[in-house]
């Protein structure tokens, strides 16, 4: 039910955060703090209009780049029974960032591999521990795109 939440309320600002979080030119790219600076703020923003307001940043948030059809896997510690969002974007030139939950035996606990730029996923861990997140940039036209990830709970 959370994920379903989740993923409905993250649809529904898509629109709204592309309209309103386009970066710099690609022209522009040699400077990367840009796109840094810019991916942190539509990450916080995109949560909050998802509706996260009762949630806040847990972990500091992962910005980097990937080329077209590249993953990459990012380390996080979750607690036993604390709900979490984590929400993924990226910039204009990136069409679908796909993002993976795994426990530490390997196994997906939840994804969101739709046909978008704002993935989102639910969850709230049986057990504390070490998580992998799987990003996977699925088309990106403009190599590489930049992404942000950020886990948000109580």
């Amino acid at each position: 039910m959370l994920n379903k939440t989740l993923k409905t309320k993250a649809l529904a600002t898509l629109a709204a955060i592309s309209a309103t979080c386009f970066l710099a030119p690609t022209a522009v790219r040699a400077d990367n703090s840009q796109y840094v600076n810019d991916i942190r703020s539509q990450l916080i923003r995109a949560a909050r209009s998802a509706g996260f307001h009762n949630l806040t940043l847990t972990h500091e948030p992962v910005v980097d780049s990937l080329a077209h059809g590249r993953s990459h896997n990012i380390t996080i510690n979750l607690r036993a029974g604390t709900p979490y969002a984590i929400i993924g974007v990226c910039d204009r030139d990136c069409r679908d960032l796909d993002i993976g939950l795994y426990d530490s035996a390997g196994n997906l606990i939840a994804s969101d591999s739709d046909n978008d730029d704002t993935p989102a996923i639910g969850i709230n861990p049986n057990y504390s521990g070490a998580y992998r997140i799987r990003v996977n940039m699925a088309s990106c036209s403009d190599n590489p795109c930049y992404y942000g990830v950020g886990a948000f709970g109580r």
